[in-house]
């Protein structure tokens, strides 16, 4: 399922609007590392390098992880900051893996296309707040322009449906 995120450069303070693949193959948050190189983000080296496997367990055709950035996301009403692996993703720009879907544990609705953030951890100040729903029409935004900054804790009106398209 896509959603729609806002990443923040925690270097520049620069935000961008991108649409990101909710991943449950995936074992941890990714971002393409054209892209993320493209945008000019502040990449850091791993101490150790990570092999990537497909999920069909062949390895990555960009070969071994080296590098991630830490940036600020926004999901919906959800912020938080991240690391993010820097790999070959293919098409997409971003993977949002299995270890914050469970660490977040969202009530994702796969008929509906939508998700709530009605079970994240007490750390997340996100209880209580089910009628937020974290899909964005993406026929409706433009994502190659930068997406507004919110001022921290404001969020802006949600719709429910995204679509499956690229």
């Amino acid at each position: 399922m896509d959603v729609y995120v806002q990443i923040t450069g925690l270097d520049s303070g620069k935000t961008r609007g991108v649409k990101a693949l909710l991943d449950s193959g995936c074992s941890t948050c990714c971002i393409n590392t054209d892209y993320a190189r493209a945008e000019k983000l502040d990449i850091q080296e791993l101490p150790q390098p990570i092999v990537a496997r497909n999920a069909d367990n062949t390895e990555n055709i960009s070969g071994r992880i080296t590098h991630y950035v830490d940036l600020r996301m926004r999901i919906g009403p959800h912020v938080e900051t991240r690391t993010f692996l820097l790999t070959c993703l293919g098409k997409a720009r971003i993977f949002i893996g299995l270890d914050w879907l469970t660490e977040h544990n969202p009530e994702v609705d796969w008929q509906e296309q939508t998700m709530r953030f009605s079970r994240c951890p007490e750390r997340c100040h996100m209880r209580g707040h089910e009628e937020h729903q974290a899909m964005i029409d993406m026929d409706a935004i433009d994502l190659n322009t930068s997406a507004p900054d919110l001022e921290e804790g404001e969020s802006r009106p949600l719709v429910r449906r995204a679509s499956h398209g690229t």
